[in-house]
């Protein structure tokens, strides 16, 4: 293997998993919901304000469209089974989409019930989020490679479901409604700014996974003690978008509340997911390793040139990543300044020890 591709060291890599992996020349509604049809369409798809199994769903897909003046569609992503259905039909009938905070509640219309529409441009722009850098534009094949990646990268039990409380405007929350919806398993929509409804759903639906700001689970281990105390033990992991620097005291104590892998992943609307920990073996103070397919390369911060050497031989550098999840761009920039030769500059300054564990600098 390159080392441009391995990172981190081989003897430290999780077995098993895969450094690279291909992702599948589909669309997102093809391969999100439209191979689960054959085996589980009577089974349980969406739990939310209702309940829709994975045939529902797709005819509800198939029959809305997201009302627009004909421009692209700007719509909030606030979770709710609506809203997931106008976000999977906008990209089904090649409506470009903003997801953003603070828009309007989807309009779904009527269009009839359209079985086929014409094969999408796969790496043309289709949505937008927020970024650090302004509105960040994807493509079906940018969106769905970080699902495969971290997919590919953590292996979750392929038959436990995912609770999604971020929402969907939010790089981690359409992240994490992606990636059960590409294992075929049931997605449990709910909220993670009330602590005590977090924790409660999880006792009530009891899913395998969970992602959430590692933040607002450390509150949930404060002021939620008694349901968390009943969500023990349910979780196989729970997934923790951090920004930055983090407090590990958080992460352990998220940890032994609810008895279950926290896994921290690193990462941003522009890149998906760089950095995570495994469920193998992760360090509390360490945000982790670079994920499947995600080329990471130590840079100097004052002009982004790579530093050519293993990540374990360098005091600190800034993070630099390239890969298949990376955005098709700004939606608002003809410049690409944040680019050194195809890496994405994310101005974030790390280190790392001897077994390739990454751990991110104070500014």
């Amino acid at each position: 293997m390159p080392k441009t591709i391995a990172i981190t060291p081989s003897w430290y890599w999780p077995e098993s998993v895969d450094r690279v992996a291909g992702v599948p020349p589909f669309a997102i509604q093809e391969i999100c919901v439209n191979r689960h049809l054959r085996d589980k369409a009577d089974q349980p798809a969406l739990i939310g304000d209702e309940t829709l199994t994975w045939a529902e769903l797709a005819q509800r897909i198939r029959t809305s469209q997201v009302a627009s003046g004909g421009g692209p569609v700007s719509m909030s992503g606030d979770l709710s089974v609506d809203s997931v259905v106008a976000v999977l039909a906008a990209l089904f009938r090649g409506q470009r989409l903003n997801l953003q905070e603070g828009a309007s509640a989807p309009q779904l219309e009527g269009a009839g019930d359209i079985e086929e529409v014409e094969v999408p441009d796969l790496l043309a722009p289709i949505l937008s989020i927020q970024g650090i850098g302004g509105l960040v534009s994807h493509s079906h094949k940018s969106l769905l490679a970080n699902v495969v990646s971290v997919v590919t990268f953590l292996g979750p039990d392929p038959e436990r479901s995912w609770f999604v409380s971020r929402p969907l405007h939010t790089w981690e929350g359409l992240l994490s409604l992606l990636m059960p919806l590409y294992l075929g398993v049931p997605v449990i929509l709910g909220r993670d700014d009330n602590p005590e409804e977090f924790a409660e759903t999880i006792v009530q639906h009891r899913p395998g996974y969970a992602m959430t700001n590692l933040d607002l689970a450390a509150i949930t281990t404060r002021e939620a003690k008694r349901p968390v105390k009943k969500a023990r033990e349910i979780l196989d992991a729970m997934l923790l978008k951090t920004d930055g620097v983090f407090d590990p005291g958080d992460r352990q104590r998220i940890g032994k509340s609810y008895r279950c892998h926290a896994l921290t992943v690193f990462g941003m609307a522009e890149t998906g997911v760089i950095l995570a920990a495994h469920p193998q073996w992760y360090l509390d103070e360490s945000v982790g390793i670079p994920i499947t397919n995600a080329h990471v390369v130590p840079a100097d911060p004052r002009n982004g040139s790579a530093i050519q050497t293993l990540w374990e031989l360098v005091e600190s550098a800034e993070v630099t990543v390239k890969g298949p999840a990376l955005m098709t761009g700004y939606e608002d920039r003809n410049d690409t300044d944040y680019l050194v030769d195809g890496r994405f500059r994310t101005k974030v300054i790390a280190s790392s020890d001897a077994n390739g564990m990454i751990y991110i600098l104070p500014d």
